[in-house]
């Protein structure tokens, strides 16, 4: 979960969603353990880990997503200058 804390999931609404449904897990873990139920504990934090791993790669795939754009904007841009200067 820190890792995707990190890496800004708090800003990206789906990844937001599966960090705070981890957060939950580890929650429910730290309970279930606490009751003497460690098998369901377990389970529960192998699902924050995977809420928490989809976390952080939503945010990776948007973080992506907006390096892609702005780059192709550059790109776009540059070209639209060269085209000018070429007339």
């Amino acid at each position: 979960m820190r890792a995707a804390r990190e890496v800004g999931a708090q800003q990206v609404p789906k990844a937001e969603l599966h960090l705070r449904l981890a957060q939950e897990q580890v929650e429910k873990a730290k309970k279930l353990a606490a009751d003497g139920d460690n098998e369901r504990a377990g389970m529960a934090l192998n699902r924050a880990h995977a809420d928490a791993e989809l976390a952080l790669a939503l945010t990776r795939e948007q973080t992506a997503q907006h390096d892609l754009e702005q780059t192709s904007g550059a790109s776009i841009t540059s070209s639209d200058q060269e085209t000018s200067a070429v007339r």
